[in-house]
């Protein structure tokens, strides 16, 4: 059985084992997250001015919201800010930073029915990351820039973390979402791209957690989970990142993977918190296989930015 743990007191190696076997945590008391919830606020004040960045639905189109998030989502990623505090947090929190790893945050939005719902502001359906190549010793993190409403929060259903779900995730290629992120701006309407999802899938056991704006949700990229379909009226902003353990890689401790058939892997999305040096190439050979040929094997913001201004 699954449990919610609020600021546990427990050993950070301890911590990554209740992740792994399902336990999702809530931390309250991080000083570096609550810097960052207020960076994200004044980058979306200025980016929307003057309008209430979670009334934008109101005065922008779904194409014009889409050619905005386009150029300030990738300047968010990676703003040496918003970088230096997401290893700040991790730090906070306990982990090692000689050996935790980590992606880069990433800003969603989740935009009122009838809004922009695709592309760049995609609402995803029940899933698991796992589904998209994440490794087994992946820990999600989660935490909304403003209050959050129980219809445009984020839900889980910790029955079936260890049991196998009917997916599609067969159709996933990691190398191939590569180069499919090069023109998320431009699927506003309709995305042709593969987003792996539960078939059919009736939730057993939903939860819902609304943590206030400081706090935030850690749980493993094996729960499955989904955006809320968002009837509030209001845009939701949060802002996610994903950690690894080195040592919990190298000794294969980490979430029971029942359920996924998708290719490739984003072991190399992951920089080390003390240096931003990636996992060498041949230990994530060694650990995910062989890459094909003539394939992306990490996604690269430059290109990204060309393909923005060419669409």
């Amino acid at each position: 059985m699954s449990t919610v743990r609020i600021d546990p007191r427990v050993t950070n190696h301890q911590l990554r084992k209740l992740l792994y076997g399902g336990d999702i945590i809530v931390l309250t008391r991080l000083a570096p997250l609550a810097q960052f919830v207020e960076f994200t606020r004044s980058q979306l004040r200025e980016l929307f001015s003057p309008h209430d960045p979670e009334q934008v639905h109101n005065f922008y189109s779904p194409a014009e919201i889409a050619r905005v998030l386009a150029v300030w989502k990738p300047s968010f990623i990676h703003h040496p800010r918003s970088k230096e505090l997401t290893r700040a947090i991790a730090v906070a929190a306990g982990f090692d930073p000689q050996d935790t790893y980590y992606d880069v945050p990433k800003p969603r939005t989740s935009h009122p029915d009838g809004h922009l719902t695709t592309g760049i502001a995609f609402a995803f359906p029940w899933h698991r990351d796992t589904w998209y190549a994440a490794p087994a010793q992946q820990i999600n993190w989660w935490f909304p820039v403003f209050d959050l409403a129980p219809d445009n929060a984020m839900k889980f259903d910790t029955w079936a973390f260890a049991r196998s779900v009917e997916n599609d995730s067969a159709g996933f290629d990691s190398y191939q979402a590569n180069r499919d992120r090069l023109t998320a701006a431009q699927h506003v309407g309709k995305d042709t791209r593969s987003r792996p999802g539960a078939i059919n899938y009736k939730p057993v056991d939903e939860m819902v957690l609304l943590p206030t704006p400081g706090q935030v949700i850690l749980f493993s990229g094996q729960q499955l989970h989904a955006s809320i379909r968002n009837t509030s009226g209001i845009t939701r902003y949060s802002v996610d990142f994903r950690i690894i353990s080195r040592l919990d890689v190298e000794a294969g401790d980490g979430a029971p993977i029942v359920d996924a058939a998708c290719r490739g892997t984003m072991l190399r999305e992951f920089a080390r918190v003390t240096d931003e040096e990636r996992l060498p190439e041949q230990f994530v050979r060694e650990v995910a296989g062989v890459p094909p040929d003539d394939v992306i094997l990490l996604f690269d913001e430059n290109l990204a930015k060309e393909s923005t201004r060419t669409a």
